[in-house]
């Protein structure tokens, strides 16, 4: 039996012994039938919030705090995530320089102009610089990028992407950064933003795209 369950007849004993102390402490019957009678009464309004609140068969509990999937968890969770991949290419741009790939494409999706300007191919991994335009109705781009990396030797990249500064309004920098090196057997690498997002109480927003380019190597 749960503790919920057994809650009414524990009220009530706690009711009959509180009511006992009264009258044997010399406050008299009235005292101990009155507050028998508001005992009672709050009672009967838990009973009643407790009939009122809906049935599941997992069981279910009430939270003041956040529910799993509210903005809160979910901005906390793609923190967690660029962190993560953030970590595993901080040191791309530290590595030995060999050679940029001078891209100069643009793509424009959900009214973003996303230009690619160029990409380092690095010892160690690679940095695209990227430029995104916006005018409105449709607000800056947020800080953090959602990017996955790719090339036709199905090389497996981790891959991340933050503003670097330097932008006016309605104009943002980035930096994407990605590891390993791309092989060389690779002769096509695919970089691919998902969205721009800003996890913060910001007027930034999250944006979707995607914008997807291909440079040949």
């Amino acid at each position: 039996m749960s503790i919920a369950s057994r809650l009414p007849a524990i009220l009530l004993l706690g009711l009959v012994v509180l009511a006992a102390a009264l009258l044997i402490a010399g406050y008299g019957a009235a005292i101990g039938i009155g507050v028998i009678a508001g005992m009672l009464l709050g009672l009967g309004a838990i009973l009643a919030f407790l009939a009122m609140r809906p049935h599941t068969s997992g069981g279910s509990s009430i939270s003041l705090l956040s529910s799993s999937g509210s903005p809160a968890q979910s901005d906390h969770e793609r923190i967690q995530r660029q962190h993560l991949a953030w970590m595993r290419v901080a040191g791309v741009d530290a590595s030995a320089l060999r050679h940029v790939l001078a891209a100069g494409e643009m793509v424009e999706a959900a009214g973003v102009r996303v230009e690619l300007i160029a990409v380092e191919i690095r010892e160690h991994g690679g940095v695209a610089m990227m430029v995104a335009h916006t005018h409105p109705p449709v607000g800056q781009t947020g800080h953090f990028v959602e990017v996955t990396v790719a090339d036709d030797a199905r090389t497996e990249y981790a891959a991340a992407g933050q503003g670097s500064g330097g932008g006016n309004v309605g104009t943002s920098r980035y930096d994407v950064r990605f590891a390993p090196a791309p092989p060389s057997g690779a002769t096509v690498l695919t970089i691919r933003i998902e969205s721009f997002a800003a996890p913060y109480p910001v007027p930034e927003e999250q944006i979707d795209g995607p914008w997807e380019f291909r440079i040949p190597l």
